[in-house]
């Protein structure tokens, strides 16, 4: 089956025929996680496995050329039953700002609501302001729930050498929140729509080239917390690893905290201040119903 759409550079969106194809998915894993070799790429076998038996599988194709993929299969939960667990999407580093990771995430929810499902879940790197930026900005996904080494040790070259913290975000696929900001009529809010409404629980401060956590201060008077993370957590490690973990570390106690006492991540928030990037993540101590309606109590 090839999806009716493409983009004007001739990508097309298609489920994999051709056993050759997982093999080169394969090389797409390899290159957008900088792995060595394909020890932590889920191997062909498995893919192929999953694909047919009930899991999602789509390839961007340019030419005879991948250039990324999705890959999810069913998942269970107590609390709401059956979703589509998104395992992994992964764009080549020369494809992306092209729209593709987000094009297949939309192309994954369209095949997740022919099959019935209304929540598709996934992890991912909090510290990962890109990765945040996508997933609440662009989709509208919420947070509820924070794995400290989630994977144990990994060695691809985004995740060797620190924690392998996650996220576990919800994306529910029928709600008013998801259609509104995929369909570009909900925007997430700016630093000084909400600002003055908050709570800052992380105080940081420059020490060298890099932003670090000078104080925690743990405190739920407000509704609102706004919960500052790296800037860019490559480039803090890539200067010092031992201040990326502990931006990690010091995070752990502020994510359980506020997670524990019934806050839940509804976005991630960016700013540049004296030609530096900060991030925040805004948590919201609301009713998942009243989030999910796309209400703001900075609107």
């Amino acid at each position: 089956m090839i999806v009716e759409w493409s983009m004007e550079d001739g990508i097309t969106y298609e489920i994999v025929r051709d056993p050759r194809d997982y093999w080169k998915i394969l090389d797409v894993m390899k290159d957008a996680w900088s792995m060595k070799d394909y020890t932590e790429a889920v191997p062909p076998h498995m893919l192929k496995a999953v694909a047919d038996n009930g899991g999602f599988l789509m390839i961007a194709r340019k030419g005879e050329e991948i250039v990324g993929f999705v890959f999810g299969f069913t998942g269970r939960d107590e609390r709401y039953g059956f979703y589509h667990y998104s395992h992994m999407v992964g764009v080549k580093k020369a494809y992306r700002g092209k729209g593709i990771a987000l094009r297949l995430k939309l192309e994954q929810r369209k095949w997740a609501l022919s099959q019935g499902f209304k929540l598709i879940v996934w992890t991912y790197d909090p510290h990962q302001g890109l990765n945040a930026r996508f997933n609440f900005g662009k989709l509208g996904v919420i947070n509820r729930r924070f794995y400290p080494d989630y994977y144990g040790e990994m060695r691809d070259g985004i995740n060797v050498g620190v924690p392998s913290d996650r996220f576990k975000v919800e994306w529910w696929i029928t709600s008013k929140r998801v259609i509104d900001r995929i369909e570009g009529r909900d925007l997430p809010p700016m630093f000084d729509d909400v600002k003055d409404y908050a709570f800052f629980p992380v105080i940081s401060g420059l020490d060298g080239d890099v932003r670090v956590v000078k104080n925690i201060l743990l405190n739920k008077d407000k509704d609102l917390v706004l919960v500052e993370f790296p800037g860019d957590i490559n480039f803090v490690k890539k200067i010092d690893i031992k201040k990326a973990i502990k931006w990690k570390l010091d995070l752990r106690e502020v994510f359980n905290f506020y997670l524990f006492h019934g806050y839940k991540v509804v976005e991630h928030i960016s700013l540049i201040e004296n030609e530096e990037r900060r991030n925040f993540y805004l948590l919201w101590r609301a009713s998942l119903d009243a989030i999910l309606r796309g209400e703001y109590p900075w609107k």
